[in-house]
Parts: structure tokens; C-alpha cells; sequence
């Protein structure tokens, strides 16, 4: 007999205003320095409000971890940015080693952030290989760039398949058991709801601008109806794939007797983005702690975990991994995570 086990975020924005402000006065008064802190406490106030059946989720890791792994990542990104103003050829070359690197990096910040993540006294881990992670994220995009994109639903299937059946909890690995259809539904869905009406627009528009009886205060007001059009049917799209695919993730993922559920809908996370947008323009940056955590508790309102007994798995000892290719991969911009 199996129990629906909901998620639930406690935390409150006015708390965590308080921890965000300190950190953002911190680490300018101490030039980056205690932003190694500053994400540790962020992280743990976060974990530490997440809670599934009366227990938080705990974060391990230590500041000097972060602070290591940081320095090294801060000295490539010194490296390549002045390099590639005085010295462009070993720019390039610096750069295209980090994109060679970039599976490695990949694996190493998800084996580091899972294994810094405990729940009832159990670490998770991930067991992903260096060559699985080049085919999620190095040959899949490639080939989707090549056809044009024709190839992109195939490779967030192979990523979110990756990701899924690498992380472990404990001495349990888990399945995912989903397949390639519903991607291909939902770019299909996703590209004729946006950008077919967005080509047509464009095609359109080009073929208004070549025309001489066209004035140049309509292509003027075309061109701004266009605008509009674009940032408004990006993050439509956008919202679509990231929701969809969070769900996909989760409701064909598999840990052992546990299964997950999932119901996240992109009209409600288009309001908290648009919404959250505004407030954080409104006050000047200061609404961003509460969009954090406006966020946070939907995606736990939204998840819930079908388990006979959340109690029932048992510690694997594993080996720590060090933050450099976490830290690198924030540096980098290489999100791989599912929302």
C-alpha cells in the first residue's frame, strides 16, 4: 500500500530577505570572497525549509569547499576573458578547452550538489559517466544544431534520461522508464504554437519592408508589434518546455518502491516569472528574495513523492567529491539541472 508523501517549502520571504541582504553587504564589503558563505547559507535556509513527511533535506557542504572550487574557476575565467583581449588565438584555445572539459565539469557538479544533499541521515549521489554526459550535452545539441533544430525534442530526452537514472539515494539508483514521444509532442506543440506564427510574422514583415508602397511609419509600428511579439511568446515557450519537461522528469523517474508526481502548469509559473519580474522592477531589486521563495514553494506544492515507507532505504558510503566543478559550471553557465 503506497502513501502520497507531499512536498512542502516552509520558508518565508521576510526571512529570507534578511539572510539575502547580509550576503549581498558581505561579500561586496569583502570583494567576492564571502560568497563561498553566502551560497552555503542560502542553500541551507532553503533545504532546510523544503520538508517531506515531517523531515527537512540538509545541506553538507562547507564554505571552504565552495571557496576552493571558486578560486579555480574565477582564475579560468580571468585567464580566458584576458587572454582573449590581448592574446585572441589563446583566448579561443582556452575557451574550447573548457567546452571539451565542459562533460567532465558537468558530471563533477552534479556528483558534488547531489552529494552534498541528505534526507533522514541519507546522502544522494550521482553516478553519471564523463562519455554519457558528452552525449547529453556535447553530441545531441550538436546534431540538433546541425539539423537545425530538427533533433532537439531527441536531445532533451536523452539529457532528462541521463540525469534520471544516474542520481541514487542511499544504495538505491534510479530508473527512469520514460520514452522519446512526448518530447517530440511537445516541441511539435510548443514550435506550432510559437514559432510558426512568429515565422509567418517575420516573413511577413520582410516582405512588407521590400515593398515600396509600404510606409515608413507602419514598418515602424510593425516592427515594434514584432518586438512584442518575440518577448512575449519566448517566455511563453520557454515556461511550456521547462514545465512540461520538469514533469516529464519526475513522473517516469523511479527510486526503488518510490515514484514522484508531479503537476507543474505553465500558466502558473508565466504569472510568477511576469509577476515576479514586475515586483522586482517596482522595488529595485529588493522583491528578488521573495520571488525566490514564490518559486521554491510552487515547485514543492506542485511534487510529491508515492512511497510505501520513506524509511525503508539504506546509507551507501560514497566518496567526497570537491566543489571545482560545481562552481566551474556556475561560472560557465552550464545549467543542467530540471526544474
Amino acid at each position: 500500500m503506497s502513501t502520497r508523501y507531499p512536498l512542502n517549502f516552509t520558508g518565508k520571504g521576510s526571512e529570507y530577505f534578511k539572510i539575502w541582504i547580509v550576503n549581498i553587504a558581505l561579500s561586496l564589503i569583502t570583494l567576492g570572497i564571502y560568497s563561498a558563505w553566502a551560497k552555503v547559507r542560502t542553500n541551507r535556509w532553503f533545504y532546510g525549509h523544503t520538508i517531506l513527511d515531517h523531515q527537512a533535506f540538509v545541506y553538507l557542504a562547507t564554505p571552504m569547499q565552495i571557496l576552493k572550487g571558486r578560486l579555480i574557476a574565477a582564475a579560468f575565467f580571468i585567464a580566458y576573458v584576458i587572454t582573449s583581449e590581448i592574446l585572441p588565438l589563446v583566448g579561443m584555445g582556452i575557451l574550447l578547452l573548457i567546452l571539451a572539459l565542459s562533460p567532465w565539469i558537468i558530471v563533477r557538479s552534479l556528483r558534488f550538489n547531489a552529494l552534498q544533499s541528505s534526507y533522514r541521515g541519507i546522502r544522494f549521489g550521482f553516478v553519471g559517466s564523463v562519455s554519457g554526459a558528452a552525449k547529453a550535452f556535447l553530441l545531441w545539441p550538436f546534431v540538433s544544431l546541425i539539423t537545425l533544430g530538427l533533433a532537439l525534442p531527441y536531445a532533451a530526452y536523452v539529457q532528462v534520461k541521463y540525469l534520471a537514472s544516474n542520481y541514487t539515494y542511499g544504495s538505491v539508483q534510479c530508473l527512469y522508464e520514460g520514452q522519446s514521444k512526448p518530447f517530440w509532442k511537445l516541441y511539435i506543440w510548443v514550435f506550432a504554437l510559437v514559432a510558426l506564427p512568429l515565422g509567418l510574422m517575420m516573413l511577413g514583415f520582410f516582405g512588407l519592408m521590400a515593398s515600396s508602397a509600404f510606409e515608413k511609419g507602419a514598418r515602424a509600428s510593425l516592427l515594434l508589434v514584432m518586438i512584442v511579439l518575440l518577448y512575449t511568446l519566448v517566455p511563453i515557450a520557454m515556461a511550456i518546455i521547462k514545465t512540461r519537461v520538469a514533469n516529464l522528469f519526475y513522473n517516469h523517474t523511479q527510486m526503488g518502491e518510490a515514484r514522484f508526481h508531479s503537476t507543474q502548469r505553465a500558466r502558473e509559473m508565466l504569472w510568477i516569472y511576469f509577476s515576479n519580474l514586475f515586483l522586482v522592477m517596482v522595488t529595485l531589486g529588493l522583491f528578488t528574495p521573495f520571488a525566490s521563495v514564490r518559486i521554491a514553494r510552487y515547485k514543492a506544492l506542485h511534487l510529491e513523492v508515492i512511497a510505501p515507507d520513506l524509511e525503508s532505504y539504506s546509507a551507501k558510503i560514497q566518496s567526497d567529491v570537491g566543489a571545482l566543478g560545481s562552481e566551474m559550471s556556475d561560472f560557465f553557465d552550464m545549467d543542467v539541472g530540471v526544474g
